[in-house]
């Protein structure tokens, strides 16, 4: 839907940020070893929201219609149980499906937003904006294949979303966090005819953030093909809600958090974020909960190896399931970083990815290469 983007460095070597299929070429061209990294995704059987699909929630639409919001809660929480469980079949004639209470319940929550950490309690249905920009409505900014994504998700054919909880000086994005800027091109049905499966091995959802699009996109996902088999990946800044990751339980495949932050200081300085570490921690420590593979994405800012960085891969290293970890050294002081901003204004220095990598790998952590 856009053109790809290419930064020229200080040494003069070119880089693609966020390359697409097209771009391979070129990059081979750069690089003539360079090849579009892909390897397994090891227990993957099918898509986990198609299962949502089918599974009956115990409840027909009349029941759900006018429950209040708790008592959809208390639905959804029993009918997980029994999926879990597999105690139940096949939608009954008149019963709703698990991904469909889902959707009544993401809807309900647009009333009085809390779908990511900040919780901004408009009521979007009304066409109240919240931090992120957005109303009711997602608005669809790209669509395209990825090959720069992690082997186990790589190539991923990716929904970009406009709207995002956080204000990261350094976005590469920038244009994503003023929805009300853009073209709407809303996610919806239609949506499927742009989503190429030959060439994807994963569906991802990123942004902006796919968090406060997350009515929208579990409506698109149950409009899905029925022969749609890809993984679904959830690529989030990790300044999630629990009500979100509830919603996503059972949907998502692969969770691709991006660590920013260990000190509260350095995200509200850069992201503008309130308790953004403690947000994070809870957010990652769900979703390794959830029984999926999660890989948590570190991009490394310049200067912060021990204020954030080593502490954040000290926490992971302390989780009972241990996720996989994805250092990203491509840091550029993109939007508003200024020379004023001290080591935030240059790249990463390469030492700083080696003791990243080092740390990662003495607490026992995979590091995916």
């Amino acid at each position: 839907m856009s053109a790809s983007r290419i930064r020229i460095l200080e040494d003069g070597a070119l880089e693609i940020v966020d390359p697409r299929w097209e771009d391979a070429e070129l990059l081979r061209a750069l690089d003539p070893g360079y090849e579009v990294r892909s390897e397994p995704l090891e227990g993957f059987t099918g898509p986990r929201f198609q299962s949502m699909r089918d599974f009956g929630c115990g409840y027909a639409t009349a029941e759900i219609e006018p429950a209040p919001l708790d008592r959809l809660w208390a639905m959804h929480n029993y009918a997980l149980d029994a999926w879990r469980r597999s105690e139940a079949a096949v939608c009954a004639s008149g019963e709703q499906s698990i991904l469909a209470l889902k959707c009544e319940i993401a809807r309900r929550l647009l009333r009085r937003c809390v779908l990511c950490a900040r919780r901004c309690g408009v009521d979007r249905t009304a066409g109240d904006r919240g931090f992120c920009g957005l109303d009711a409505e997602a608005i669809l900014a790209e669509s395209f294949v990825h090959i720069g994504e992690e082997p186990p998700i790589n190539p991923s054919h990716v929904i970009s979303l406009a709207g995002c909880g956080l204000r990261c000086r350094f976005c590469q994005q920038s244009s994503l966090l003023f929805p009300e800027a853009r073209s709407r091109t809303p996610l919806n049905r239609q949506t499927w005819e742009t989503v190429d499966t030959g060439l994807a091995r994963s569906i991802s959802f990123l942004g902006g953030n796919p968090d406060e699009s997350a009515p929208a996109i579990l409506d698109f996902l149950h409009s899905a093909p029925s022969q749609f088999s890809l993984p679904v990946v959830w690529n989030s800044n990790a300044y999630s809600s629990p009500e979100t990751l509830a919603l996503l339980d059972g949907v998502v495949d692969v969770y691709l958090p991006d660590l920013k932050y260990a000190d509260d200081a350095c995200a509200k300085r850069w992201s503008n974020a309130e308790g953004y570490y403690q947000a994070a921690q809870g957010a990652i420590r769900t979703m390794t909960e959830q029984g999926v593979l999660v890989i948590v994405r570190i991009l490394l800012l310049p200067g912060h190896l021990e204020c954030c960085h080593l502490p954040a891969l000290e926490f992971l290293a302390r989780l009972p399931r241990l996720p996989l970890v994805s250092l990203r050294g491509q840091y550029s002081p993109d939007w508003r970083i200024a020379d004023r901003d001290g080591r935030m204004a240059s790249r990463l220095p390469a030492e700083e990815l080696a003791r990243a990598g080092a740390a990662v790998r003495a607490l026992g952590l995979a590091l995916i290469e």
